[in-house]
């Protein structure tokens, strides 16, 4: 499974959309087209229940025809993102490709993220001092320029 992702450190959105549309831009080789109909999906998916997972950090994802491998990206931001009402510190927004592993991939990329939560614990992430700090604390790592 691939677990390399792309980071924003220091997310300037102040709203739920508007961090999806800044980590899917922080993705690089994915069209204006593509990029609004992923954020569309991504939006549907927090329609269906805000992926707050535990004090301080989302998980937005989908599941999508238009990527082929799986996509991460991370963002952290200071003051907090109201998601919706709760303020998200560190977001970890994913996208799994549709094909006939991507549900198994989909499932083991949440389990493992999961357990990196577990481990370290939701203060320890939100207080991650660098992008490769807070990468490591997830058990990812930063694509280069990225």
């Amino acid at each position: 499974m691939n677990k390399s992702c792309y980071c924003v450190w220091n997310l300037q959105s102040t709203d739920r959309e508007s961090a999806l549309s800044e980590l899917l831009s922080s993705v690089p080789g994915i069209g204006s087209h593509s990029r609004e109909m992923l954020l569309k999906a991504l939006q549907i998916r927090e329609q269906a229940g805000a992926t707050l997972v535990t004090t301080g950090i989302a998980m937005p994802h989908c599941r999508s025809i238009l990527v082929d491998d799986m996509v991460i990206a991370i963002g952290k931001s200071d003051s907090g993102i109201p998601w919706p009402e709760e303020p998200a510190r560190v977001v970890v927004m994913f996208i799994s490709p549709v094909k006939l592993s991507g549900p198994q991939e989909h499932m083991n990329l949440i389990a493992h993220l999961a357990n990196q939560m577990k481990t370290n614990g939701p203060e320890k992430i939100t207080g991650a001092d660098s992008p490769e700090r807070l990468a490591g604390l997830l058990g990812l790592s930063i694509i280069q320029g990225g």
